[in-house]
């Protein structure tokens, strides 16, 4: 018999981020920024920490002008530094997010601009620091560390309540954003084409991570999601005709960014990048809107329906993507939830995990669930919705796009009103998604 031990297993990329996820005191980081971006004289001041997944974020103060400064994630660090080194910076995920940045910005959206260093030997705007992370095996790591200019207003997920026409709107942003991202070229930047356990088109992936789903019943959930995806996505080829390119895949409320008038005014944060199909980015931005201070309030269904009515106005779906459109939210929801029951299992000190957490399974459990009947009905109220917000708009550059034939509350919420609603013939002819009393149990 060998004495051969078998080698040790790669952990994954999801593992290896909570590993490496950065743990710099503000001392650091402001120590960080007085050698790669501030100038001698410059005055420098910490204003907050900014919540994030697996980065670091903090707002800054330099001469008296607001800026983020991001510590990435090892895993993205060591992919550019080990690039970097072989000079070949251009392949990073990290030169991908500061090209996606600056076309946008050049095209008239909204977001962060990364800044040079004041270093020579940087080509581009990044800089590499030896700071700690979480794990103390792994500390010091080679971090990069970004400064981005700031984004003026208010991210939408700070707001206390949240009109159904901002969803609308953010929708259109969206539309407009995807159509741009159109003209970045996978094939140049390579980095988009990586593995990226939160890009959609690898949920199957997520099997290895159902295990940390305490609940047997949301555990089954999950499973019958994945089961639905492989069954009508990948075995039926579907996903061949969906277009593919660029996408941001985390268009939530974190990330958007509102005026006073609660019209969308930027957005930030393309650290979830890849290169996938393009309906994607719509999922994702609906599932994400049915978590929103609007939609977690027994409006789920209206604030997806609000979304996909401003992003169709300017990116019309095809007939493919709409028809799946109810299973790639669900795949979304399951991710988010999944990934959120192992990273917290993982560091249980961070809250920020748990931001979407319980509404994701809520959710979940609303338009999938673990009853097939009721999943049935729940997909016929979805379909109604979305095919009233398809319903072309007269005018898609109205400054606001008219949602209120849009609402309406969740099955689950009683209507005191609903004995005098209209009959469902008249139900038909209107297109108005009248709740079957068996969805109030």
């Amino acid at each position: 018999m060998s004495d051969e031990k078998d080698p040790p297993k790669k952990l994954s990329d999801e593992a290896m981020r909570k590993l490496l996820t950065p743990t710099p005191s503000v001392e650091h980081i402001l120590m960080a920024l007085q050698g790669s971006y501030v100038e001698p004289g410059q005055e420098i001041h910490f204003v907050k920490d900014l919540e994030s997944y697996d980065d670091r974020n903090v707002w800054v103060e330099i001469n008296g002008k607001n800026y983020l400064v991001k510590v990435h994630n090892g895993v993205e660090s060591q992919d550019f530094v080990n690039l970097y080194k072989a000079g070949e910076y251009q392949k990073s995920v990290i030169h991908l997010q500061n090209s996606i940045m600056e076309h946008l910005n050049k095209n008239g959206i909204p977001t962060s601009n990364p800044q040079m260093t004041i270093e020579k030997d940087l080509p581009t705007p990044a800089a590499i620091r030896s700071l700690p992370v979480s794990s103390t095996d792994h500390s010091p790591c080679e971090l990069v560390v970004r400064l981005l200019s700031w984004v003026d207003g208010t991210p939408m997920s700070s707001v206390k309540m949240l009109p159904i026409e901002t969803l609308a709107d953010a929708g259109r942003f969206l539309g407009k954003m995807s159509l741009i991202l159109k003209d970045l070229n996978a094939d140049e930047l390579t980095a988009a084409k990586r593995f990226h356990q939160w890009d959609g088109k690898h949920t199957l992936e997520l099997k290895e991570y159902i295990q940390y789903i305490d609940d047997p019943v949301r555990r089954g959930i999950v499973e019958s999601v994945l089961t639905a995806f492989q069954k009508e996505i990948i075995d039926t080829k579907v996903c061949d005709t969906f277009e593919k390119g660029i996408i941001m895949s985390d268009f939530n409320d974190a990330n958007i960014i509102i005026d006073s008038n609660f019209l969308v005014c930027g957005v930030i944060d393309f650290g979830d990048s890849v290169e996938s199909w393009r309906i994607l980015d719509l999922t994702i931005a609906m599932a994400y809107a049915m978590l929103s201070v609007y939609g977690k309030n027994g409006r789920s269904i209206s604030a997806a329906a609000a979304f996909l009515r401003g992003y169709n106005a300017i990116r019309p779906i095809t007939e493919q993507e709409r028809r799946h459109l109810i299973l790639l939210i669900a795949c979304r929801l399951s991710c988010s939830a999944t990934l959120g029951a192992y990273s917290y299992q993982q560091n249980p000190e961070n809250k920020y995990l748990l931001l979407h957490a319980a509404p994701a399974w809520r959710t979940l459990e609303l338009i999938w669930g673990s009853d097939e009947t009721k999943r049935a009905e729940a997909a016929s109220v979805l379909n109604r919705m979305f095919d009233l917000a398809c319903t072309p708009l007269e005018d898609p550059n109205v400054e606001v796009i008219p949602c209120t034939d849009l609402c309406f509350a969740d099955p689950s919420v009683v209507d005191p009103m609903d004995d005098v609603r209209i009959t469902s013939s008249s139900d038909e002819a209107t297109n108005s998604p009248k709740r079957s009393k068996n969805n109030q149990d």
